[in-house]
C-alpha cells in the first residue's frame, strides 16, 4: 500500500473517531489552580485557571473496534510492521511473550488514542486537513524512525550567563527556561529558588543544560550521566558553585506528558554563584573539547579522583569539602605523603609559586589530621577555595597531557622534575 492510501486510511479512521466522540461524549469544564510566572520579578504564583477536558478514546473503545475504518485501520498497522517499529512485546502475567497476539488494543491505545488526544487538545472537534497533516506526519515519524531522540532539560541551580543569551556546543544548549518548562517543574515540586510554598515562591534559577539523545524505544537509559559530564567541565573550567538536581525529559516527536528524574538531593545554593561570561565562550569550546577527547581514557585514579571533586560541591558543611578535596588530590596524584611535593611540582610555574603551594599542602595535611583526631578544626573558606583551585590548575594540566601521556608517565615525570 503506498503512502497516500495509508494516509487516507488513517484520515478517515481519526474522523470517524472524533465523530463518535462528539457524537456519545461530554467536554468537561474544570477550574484548576496553575502557576502562573512573573519574569520580571521573578517570582510565581497560583491562579485559578478554566480547563476543558475532552473524552478519551477509551471510553468508546468497544464500539470503536466494531468501526470498519477503525478494523481497517488496525489491520494496516499490524501489516506495515508497527508492533515492530515500536518494539511493542506484549507479556504473559508472569512476563513471559506472548505468542502471536492480538495488537489491536495496544495499537488503538498507543497510535489512535495518542492521535486522537494530541488533535482535540490542540483543535477540538473542528476535522481540518491541515491539522491533521500535523498529526499525522508526527505519528510517522515516530513509528518509522529507528530510534527516538528524547529532549533533556535539566536547571542549572546557582547559574548565570552574562553578556550571552544562550550557546550551544557539541550538541548541548545552555539556555534560559521556557515558561511552559517552568511551570512542570514548579508542578512536580521543583524549588527553583529560596522561597518556595504551595503557593507561591521565587525564580532564582532561570538557565538550563539542553541535550537531545537518541534511546531505544522502549527503553530509557539512565539520563544522570549526559548532564553530568557537561557539569564537571563547567567546575574545572572556572572556579564557581553549580549543579543539578533534576532532569525533565520527554520525546522530541510525538511529544507525551513530561517525565522527571530526580538526580540529587543538594540545593548547590551557596556563592560564589557561577558566572558563565561571552569572554569564556572560546576557551570553554577548547577545553570542552579537551575533556571529551581524554574522558573515555581516563584512569581509575581520575576517574574514582573527580568523584571526590563532585562530591566536594555537593557538601554543606566547609570541612567536609576541605576532607573530599584532600581525598581527590591524593587520589589523582597517587600520593598523600608527598602531595606537598607533587603539586607545587606540577602546578607552580616559578619558585616563590612553588613554595606557597607546598606550604598550603603542609597546611592542609596539619587540617586534616587535627580532625581525624579531635574532630574539629578553624578553616577559612578561601582556604578551602584555594585548595580547589589547586586541584582544577591539576586537572587541568593532566587534560592537556593525557592525549599524549599516559597517566603512569605523567607522575613519573613529576618525581623526575622533584629531582632537576
Amino acid at each position: 500500500m503506498g503512502s497516500d492510501e495509508i494516509r487516507a486510511v488513517f484520515r478517515e479512521c481519526l474522523k470517524s473517531i472524533l465523530e463518535i466522540i462528539q457524537k456519545h461524549g461530554k467536554i468537561q469544564t474544570y477550574y484548576d489552580y496553575v502557576p502562573k510566572i512573573d519574569f520580571h520579578n521573578r517570582t510565581w504564583h497560583l491562579e485559578l485557571e478554566c480547563r476543558n477536558i475532552y473524552p478519551h478514546l477509551l471510553q468508546f473503545e468497544d464500539e470503536l473496534m466494531k468501526l470498519p475504518v477503525v478494523e481497517k485501520c488496525l489491520a494496516l498497522m499490524v501489516k506495515e510492521d508497527f508492533p515492530k517499529r515500536l518494539e511493542m512485546e506484549i507479556v504473559d502475567k508472569n512476563g513471559r511473550p506472548i505468542q502471536n497476539p492480538n495488537y489491536g488494543p495496544f495499537l488503538m491505545y498507543e497510535i489512535l488514542g495518542t492521535m486522537t488526544a494530541k488533535y482535540l487538545e490542540k483543535y477540538g472537534f473542528d476535522f481540518g486537513e491541515e491539522k491533521f497533516e500535523e498529526i499525522y506526519k508526527e505519528m510517522v515519524s515516530y513509528v518509522y524512525s529507528p530510534k527516538r531522540e528524547l529532549v533533556l532539560v535539566s536547571p542549572l541551580e546557582n547559574f548565570d550567563l552574562k553578556d550571552l543569551e544562550e550557546f550551544s556546543i557539541d550538541g548541548y544548549k545552555i539556555r534560559r527556561l521556557s515558561e511552559w518548562e517552568i511551570k512542570v517543574l514548579i508542578g512536580f515540586g521543583y524549588s527553583l529558588g529560596f522561597i518556595f510554598t504551595p503557593y507561591h515562591g521565587n525564580i532564582e534559577n532561570i538557565y538550563c543544560i539542553e541535550k537531545v539523545i537518541e534511546i531505544p524505544k522502549r527503553h530509557v537509559p539512565p539520563l544522570q550521566p549526559y548532564i553530568e559530564d557537561f557539569i564537571i567541565a563547567l567546575r574545572l573550567f572556572k572556579n564557581g558553585v553549580t549543579g543539578f538536581n533534576a532532569i525533565l525529559h520527554y520525546p522530541k516527536t510525538w511529544r507525551t506528558p513530561w517525565g522527571i528524574s530526580t538526580s540529587h538531593r543538594y540545593m548547590f545554593r551557596r556563592p560564589p554563584r557561577y558566572v558563565f561570561e561571552r569572554k569564556d565562550l572560546e576557551p570553554f569550546i577548547s577545553f570542552w573539547n579537551q575533556f571529551q577527547k581524554a574522558k573515555n581514557h581516563f584512569p581509575n585514579n581520575i576517574k574514582f579522583s573527580l568523584r571526590w571533586f563532585n562530591k566536594s560541591y555537593e557538601e554543606r558543611e566547609v570541612l567536609d569539602r576541605l576532607l573530599d578535596l584532600a581525598i581527590a588530590l591524593e587520589v589523582l596524584f597517587n600520593t598523600s605523603d608527598r602531595l606537598d611535593l607533587y603539586l607545587p611540582h606540577f602546578i607552580g610555574s616559578s619558585k616563590d609559586e612553588k613554595i606557597k603551594i607546598n606550604e598550603d599542602i603542609k597546611e592542609l595535611r596539619k587540617i586534616r589530621g587535627t580532625l581525624v583526631h579531635s574532630g574539629y578544626c578553624e578553616c577559612e573558606q578561601e582556604f578551602v577555595d584555594l585548595i580547589e583551585n589547586y586541584y582544577r590548575l591539576s586537572m587541568q594540566k593532566f587534560l592537556k597531557l593525557l592525549p599524549s601521556l599516559k597517566y603512569e608517565s605523567i607522575i613519573q615525570k613529576i618525581k623526575e622534575s622533584m629531582l632537576d
